[in-house]
């Protein structure tokens, strides 16, 4: 399997769990592994529909969707990265 890029961890704060993102996986399939529900789509960055609120942390956006302003505080799960450890409203 292909290296997306490197691990970093997710930190849910209304579910109260920690996902672990290895390089081979994207941070959709890690939250769904982990049983935390996403809804989801195209998965490819352009649809919008894995977006979700991103409360701290720095994060690679490799999406299509979300503007500059909105990427402050949001991130779009099926391609975009965290750095280290983030934190999301999910």
């Amino acid at each position: 399997m292909a290296t997306l890029g490197e691990p970093f961890t997710a930190k849910c704060h209304r579910s109260g769990t920690t996902v672990e993102v290895d390089g081979e996986h994207t941070l959709l399939q890690a939250l769904l592994d982990a049983g935390i529900d996403v809804d989801y789509s195209c998965e490819g960055g352009v649809c919008g529909t894995c977006v979700l609120p991103l409360l701290a942390g720095d994060v690679i956006h490799e999406d299509e969707f979300l503007d500059e302003d909105e990427r402050e505080e949001r991130i779009t799960v099926c391609v975009s990265r965290g750095i280290g450890e983030i934190e999301l409203d999910v």
